[in-house]
């Protein structure tokens, strides 16, 4: 499934002719929902086509190998975070709530730091030095100059990705700038508010002229923790993966405990920015909190 929008699904079959299609009631509710990705069973309807072309009635969903509520994607192989490094500044802390839950649901991660070309050298190098050592891949980008577009092409190339971030980051020009007869609308970030204008409405899947495929997703500036328990949280964090089972105690939480080999790592393999978003983590899923 390709779109999902106003009730009605876009079904493309292998052999690339796509369908308007309905569901069937249960197919609309709870983790039965369909969302964009979804391998889907389908009936074509016998009657005349519709203004969209073909219709149908998908009857049913296959079994999913990886699913994201937010944003609402399917059976994807990696999640490519999109951030803009100034306007709007890049939130580091969402980003990790991102990472932590696609480790939940074991997909490769890539960040990708996009708008490099409103910085001079000297706050560039600041940045790269608050972030290392980052456990996960780091693409530096400007839609505008074309600066690391080719990394981020390759790293797409044959592999079904999503993009997802905030509104005004660039997501939607990063696509056009890589492959332009796409011509997805961009906006602009509000001078007042310093944040961007949804541009993008709605969940599409984009074949890419590399042989991959791209889900480009609405903006969002919050992301919850359902379903996530307190307990496993240290083993989303992969930088943690090597010193699990090694600290004093059996149990340990990683926070004020003597002899945590985790603690003693913080500002040399794992990095201090990540640990205290850990510590806020664990603290807001001790609270029962929801954001």
């Amino acid at each position: 499934m390709v779109k999902a929008a106003g009730g009605f699904f876009t079904v493309r079959t292998g052999s690339g002719e796509e369908y308007h299609c309905k569901a069937r009631g249960l197919l609309k509710r709870g983790n039965s929902a369909l969302m964009v990705g979804d391998r889907v069973i389908f009936k074509p309807d016998q009657g005349p086509a519709g203004a969209s072309g073909q219709e149908g009635v998908v009857e049913k969903l296959i079994p999913r190998k990886n699913r994201l509520n937010r944003p609402p994607v399917s059976n994807i192989d990696q999640l490519v975070i999109i951030m803009s490094l100034k306007d709007p500044e890049c939130d580091w802390q969402l980003i990790s709530r991102m990472l932590v839950l696609a480790e939940k649901e074991n997909l490769k991660s890539f960040v990708c730091l996009n708008k490099v070309d409103l910085l001079d050298q000297e706050n560039l190098n600041a940045i790269i030095a608050k972030v290392n050592p980052y456990p996960y891949p780091l693409i530096f980008t400007s839609a505008k100059t074309g600066s690391g577009l080719d990394k981020l092409n390759k790293t797409l190339k044959g592999n079904c990705s999503v993009f997802a971030g905030p509104s005004g980051v660039g997501k939607s020009s990063l696509l056009n700038a890589m492959q332009p007869g796409l011509k997805l609308k961009t906006g602009i970030v509000s001078d007042k508010i310093r944040r961007g204008k949804h541009t993008t409405r709605q969940v599409e899947l984009l074949a890419l002229d590399n042989g991959g495929s791209v889900v480009d997703t609405p903006g969002f500036t919050r992301l919850d923790f359902q379903d996530l328990d307190q307990e496993e949280l240290s083993s989303y964090f992969p930088e943690f993966e090597p010193f699990l089972g090694k600290c004093g105690f059996r149990n340990c939480m990683h926070l004020t405990e003597p002899k945590c080999a985790v603690v003693s790592e913080v500002g040399n393999s794992i990095n201090p920015m990540r640990y205290e978003h850990y510590r806020y983590f664990t603290d807001e899923l001790s609270k029962g909190e929801v954001y």
